[in-house]
């Protein structure tokens, strides 16, 4: 199993901190969801905190996979690979019930190495 070095769990926060004030501006504001072909929403708070995820992913592990809730597989055979969902609760997300938040896991050769859940709209800002 690799190793998960502290700047990757370092990085993990980043995410996680790049992700929370895209979905904490739309939370309890939020315009019309879509809904995806397996009947699920999505909103404007997943797809944008996905897509500053996955930028900041780009800009410091180019050869690192991506694998999103919201805009799919990006060589997510990668022997890294960021699975991320932005907004996991979205249904809670939309009425405004702060039991939402944002999972981010790496994993390595397909063994997932690290996790973490957070929940920004419960911490002090």
């Amino acid at each position: 199993m690799a190793d998960v070095t502290q700047d990757l769990v370092n990085f993990a926060h980043r995410l996680a901190d790049a992700a929370a004030p895209v979905t904490l501006r739309y939370f309890r504001d939020l315009p019309p969801a879509d809904i995806k072909a397996d009947g699920s929403p999505v909103t404007k708070a997943d797809q944008e905190a996905e897509k500053a995820m996955r930028d900041l992913i780009h800009a410091k592990f180019s050869g690192h996979g991506v694998l999103g809730e919201e805009h799919g597989a990006q060589a997510a055979d990668s022997e890294w690979c960021w699975v991320l969902d932005p907004v996991d609760g979205t249904r809670a997300f939309m009425a405004g019930i702060p039991t939402w938040g944002t999972l981010i896991a790496l994993c390595h050769r397909g063994v997932p190495v690290l996790g973490l859940l957070d929940q920004p709209v419960l911490k002090e800002r």
